[in-house]
């Protein structure tokens, strides 16, 4: 068994800088989200997860980052990440992965009121290590708690650009920066995009997320005739990588390419390959490239959309540049009093 170490720590600018040298599609959530909460340009559309949380915790394996865990306000899900380099499939790594989630499990009451524990998003098995390890403590402490079934399985993959496809099979795709003139169009699909996941917005949180992307330069929209058949959102930007957030299609503009055309565009603009054709009209300079895109699915169709756009999701894929996972398996759970 390694030698195992928790660290707590104050603020978030002291976490973020503890694990920059991680920074990867494997951190991406746990690192993008808490930058996401800190931007001063999106304190509008991240007002909706309520007053901020200091839970910061990080378990390294001699002077190597293992495990953390992370809550950064009321409202927002607890997250698990694990760096890439950290193999689950490996008996060495799963097992010091096991006694890591069980050290943050006895370490975190210490950190915030324990009924504050409720879901827990990130890496499969580091997850269910803590989920097992949190309710037996708090048997230890009388309390009885359940777990609900998984609200989801998915996995977390990245794309560079030595996976992306051939530069032959690009098209010119009608998709650019969305524009404060597309707002109010925008609000609807985004609210129905919303609907069916876990956090649904009203209209007013979505006027607020999307003017806030526009800015930002972050909300890509499909052009048509009759106005705007779909939108890409980007987000959790750190210094290597950036998160396709939202992928929508409106219902009668589905299975006609449009989420692929979207997705190869976005994703070849932010890995350096390429700049849409009307942003080169314009003279628009390229995007300071990113290492890494990420993104999160569990859906198998959709994963093969995102395949063909050169995300590695293939069950042995791995990173061509670094040998690392090209994948790893995500679940969102928790616990719930008896």
């Amino acid at each position: 068994m390694s030698t195992l170490r928790v660290m707590k720590f104050e603020r978030p600018h002291e976490f973020a800088r503890a694990i920059a040298d991680y920074d990867d599609y494997s951190m991406n959530f746990a690192l993008g989200s808490l930058l996401d909460y800190g931007d001063k340009s999106q304190v509008l559309s991240q007002a909706r997860w309520g007053a901020p949380m200091g839970a910061l915790l990080a378990v390294y394996r001699e002077d190597e980052l293992l495990l953390t865990l992370t809550k950064h306000a009321k409202n927002f899900s607890w997250v698990m990440a694990s760096p890439s380099h950290v193999d689950p499939s490996l008996e060495g790594d799963a097992s010091d992965i096991d006694a890591a989630a069980t050290l943050i499990a006895e370490t975190l009451p210490t950190v915030v009121n324990p009924h504050l524990m409720d879901k827990v998003l990130g890496p499969e098995r580091a997850v269910n290590a803590f989920i097992e390890s949190w309710v037996a403590f708090m048997v230890k402490r009388g309390v009885q708690l359940k777990t609900p079934d998984p609200y989801f399985h998915s996995r977390a993959c990245c794309a560079t650009l030595s996976t992306l496809p051939p530069s032959s099979m690009v098209h010119d795709y009608p998709v650019s920066l969305a524009r404060l003139s597309d707002v109010d169009t925008l609000i609807p699909l985004f609210v129905e995009f919303s609907s069916h996941g876990p956090n649904p917005v009203s209209p007013e949180t979505a006027r607020n997320i999307i003017r806030e992307g526009v800015e930002a330069r972050r909300l890509w929209a499909y052009r048509i005739r009759e106005g705007l058949a779909g939108y890409v959102l980007v987000g959790r930007e750190t210094r290597r990588t950036i998160a396709i957030r939202n992928v929508f299609v409106l219902s009668q503009y589905r299975r006609k390419g449009i989420a692929e055309a979207m997705v190869r565009t976005v994703t070849r603009y932010y890995l350096g390959a390429e700049t849409p054709s009307e942003m080169a009209r314009a003279g628009e300079s390229a995007v300071i490239a990113k290492h890494e895109i990420c993104l999160n699915v569990g859906d198998p169709a959709v994963m093969r959309i995102y395949s063909r756009c050169g995300f590695m999701l293939d069950n042995n894929a791995r990173n061509l540049d670094t040998e690392k996972r090209g994948w790893f398996a995500t679940i969102w759970r928790g616990v719930e009093p008896m």
